[in-house]
């Protein structure tokens, strides 16, 4: 009796651990986005930035949307007809936050295309956006699809907000800070879960080596004369 009234308390302390450590990491990427995109989209009007496309205004509308239904599901675990409605929503934004965002990417490629410096500047911008996007697509889908699975569809929901932060991190930081920040970002979740459950969970496993493979590997790719020259031909 002893041991099953130990095992269910562990079980609880877990379970409460988990919740605050997901609701925390949802709380700092939606911190790090109101940040990085404070002067340029949310608080723009005290500053003098230049006017925002239609194309931005949604870009960024959706990305709001995507962590404001992050924190929201978090808070409503308890309440799964709740939860479930917002799983419905955060799934068609997330479509609406890849769409978006590949148009976005290829639409800045587009805008600076006159000036040859800039635009080669864009092509790698645009190309590592577009890595970051099918990355996200993948973590998202993954965990939809296993969302009976709450230990693997929790995991993979944080991963993939962790893994769009490179771009409002870059508006406070050097690209090159903003892209260890985010590396220090996705693996900070994985860190503490592993250390609090003593075991590396599979999700958190091949999801984190997913993100961080992916990038350099994107990196490498993206800053080549190859795909600079045909991310300028390619896009319109």
């Amino acid at each position: 009796m002893r041991i099953m009234k130990a095992a269910k308390s562990l079980e609880l302390t877990l379970r409460r651990f988990d919740h605050r450590l997901y609701a925390a990491m949802a709380l700092l990427a939606a911190a790090v986005v109101l940040i990085g995109f404070s002067r340029t989209f949310y608080l723009r009007a005290w500053f003098d930035t230049p006017p925002l496309s239609a194309l931005r205004y949604t870009h960024g509308a959706a990305m709001t949307a995507w962590y404001a239904l992050s924190q929201v599901a978090l808070i409503s675990r308890r309440r799964v007809d709740i939860h479930r409605q917002l799983g419905i929503a955060a799934a068609l934004t997330a479509v609406v936050v890849v769409a978006v965002g590949v148009a976005t990417a290829i639409h800045f490629v587009t805008r600076v295309r006159a000036n040859p410096e800039d635009s080669a500047f864009a092509a790698v911008v645009a190309g590592y956006d577009l890595v970051s996007l099918l990355i996200f697509a993948l973590l998202v889908g993954t965990a939809l699809a296993l969302r009976r699975r709450s230990d693997i569809h929790k995991r993979l929901m944080t991963l993939a907000s962790m893994s769009l932060l490179g771009p409002p991190l870059a508006r406070v930081v050097s690209e090159q800070h903003a892209l260890w920040l985010t590396y220090v970002l996705v693996l900070s979740p994985i860190a503490i879960d592993t250390w609090r459950h003593r075991r590396l969970h599979p999700a958190f496993g091949w999801g984190g080596a997913l993100i961080l493979v992916s990038s350099r590997l994107a990196l490498h790719y993206v800053t080549s004369r190859e795909w600079i020259a045909f991310a300028l031909r390619t896009f319109p």
